[in-house]
């Protein structure tokens, strides 16, 4: 618990500490803090024993088992190509499985920061709400699907840039490493629609409606995805509920707080992500597959939230600046409330790979 105590409260502390009033001083703190917050998380993922994530040890006997294999029967395997060819790559430089783990976690941060340096406009808000998202105990445990989540995080550079044929091909380089990224698909034409205040009135019973009729609707959508995917999309009771409440304040958030007339494209952009992350967490209750593809667009609402504060408009100030704090507060317990009793994907303990279990 320790590490994550660190990870946590040392970039919060880089970022509040007080060195200067003036906005360029601000602002090198706040990329201090998050710089300093990606750097840990990746050396606990490069570093973490093979116990610390419930796939972890999985993914070693499958890089194991590539590099015993020939290059002809790779494709024949199983898995999804791209990842396979991934894990062969490497064997061709090392057999070592903790290079494996330390190569893997090294792409993943690399797609993904960029655009968090880029777009964080409070470290210690976006570091806290990254930490609550799934895809955080998801970087410890999942490589096939962080690596098509990256990948994804390319896919939305080219969709800024409207780079539609290049953006294309990104998803499908994806699909070939996590065969849940076709919900990539949906980002260009999401980012791309001027969704406003005024959309609410169409939007609001849409989503109450998609709510009610949740069950049939993903009955309806699962007889495709086991037709065209391997998953088995049965019915189950998961009772992720808390997740789906919790989206919906931000949606609520999102939309109540600005002034509308000063967000720009980009802002507008990340918060349909928000609401498709909401329609996806809808179904959450009823399959953990939901969770799985919503994890493309959850990780970018960390980024969102403190610019919907940053856009604030004048009548929420006192709200917006309220809830900044309370969020902090109440999402550092929360977190580590969460992961008290080992984390749903088994990261507490936290052991080094040369420490004995």
């Amino acid at each position: 618990m320790a590490v994550y105590l660190f990870l946590l409260f040392v970039p919060i502390f880089i970022q509040h500490i007080r060195l200067g009033d003036n906005f360029a001083e601000y602002r090198k703190r706040n990329a201090s803090a998050l710089t300093m917050f990606f750097l840990f998380l990746t050396v606990l993922i490069m570093l973490r024993h093979e116990t610390v994530g419930k796939d972890t040890a999985n993914y070693i006997s499958f890089f194991g088992k590539f590099a015993r294999m020939e290059w002809g029967s790779i494709a024949d395997y199983g898995l999804e190509p791209g990842f396979s060819y991934f894990n062969k790559i490497i064997t061709l430089f090392t057999s070592n499985p903790q290079i494996y783990l330390a190569l893997s976690a090294l792409a993943v941060s690399a797609m993904i920061f960029p655009t968090y340096r880029r777009l964080c406009t409070d470290a210690s808000l976006t570091i806290v709400l990254f930490c609550i998202m799934s895809t955080f105990q998801m970087m410890f445990s999942g490589i096939r699907q962080m690596l098509a989540v990256g990948i994804g995080f390319i896919a939305y550079e080219l969709t800024r840039n409207k780079k539609l044929i290049s953006f294309i091909l990104c998803v499908l380089l994806a699909m070939t490493f996590h065969t849940s990224a076709f919900m990539l698909a949906f980002m260009y034409p999401l980012y791309h629609a001027k969704i406003t205040k005024k959309w609410l009135l169409a939007v609001v019973p849409s989503l109450v409606v998609i709510f009610l009729l949740n069950r049939q609707i993903f009955g309806f959508l699962g007889t495709f995805i086991e037709r065209y995917t391997k998953y088995d999309t049965a019915i189950q009771q998961t009772g992720a509920y808390t997740m789906l409440l919790l989206f919906a304040v931000f949606a609520v958030f999102a939309f109540l707080i600005p002034d509308e007339s000063k967000l720009d494209s980009e802002t507008i952009g990340l918060r349909n992500f928000l609401l498709l992350a909401l329609v996806m967490q809808m179904f959450a209750p009823l399959h953990n597959l939901a969770m799985r593809m919503n994890y493309y667009y959850i990780i970018f609402i960390p980024l969102l939230l403190p610019k919907i504060i940053q856009y604030r408009s004048t009548r929420w100030t006192q709200v917006a600046v309220l809830g900044r704090h309370v969020m902090l507060v109440f999402f550092c317990a929360y977190f580590f409330l969460s992961i008290s009793g080992g984390g749903s994907l088994h990261i507490v303990p936290y052991h080094f790979f040369w420490e004995s279990v």
